[in-house]
């Protein structure tokens, strides 16, 4: 899923109209029709008010990788994972645990 639809799923599983979100975050109505559309690329301080507004953390709105995307990002983990210290790894697992406690 992307973004948007992610957006717009959230919004309609709370019972919320466009313009309610819109408020929340101090936009348009019109804003968060283009948002959910994909029309716009928003910012990571867009994307926060948004999970704020819809109870739920900025990682749950991000888009679902493609295949090709996944493989590479397992790949680019896999070699940064096994070059990384034991602290370094530590720090990291901490970081995804309170992603994963976010959601």
């Amino acid at each position: 899923m992307t973004i948007g639809e992610k957006i717009k799923a959230r919004r309609l599983e709370l019972n919320m109209t466009t313009e309610e979100l819109g408020k929340k975050i101090g936009v348009q109505r019109s804003a968060i029709t283009k948002y959910e559309k994909g029309r716009v690329d928003l910012k990571a301080k867009q994307i926060r008010a948004i999970a704020n507004a819809l109870d739920i953390s900025p990682v749950a709105l991000l888009p679902d990788p493609d295949e090709n995307t996944r493989s590479l990002i397992d790949e680019e983990m896999y070699e940064l994972w096994g070059g990384a210290t034991i602290q370094a790894k530590r720090m990291a697992l901490t970081v995804l645990r309170q992603f994963k406690e976010e959601e």
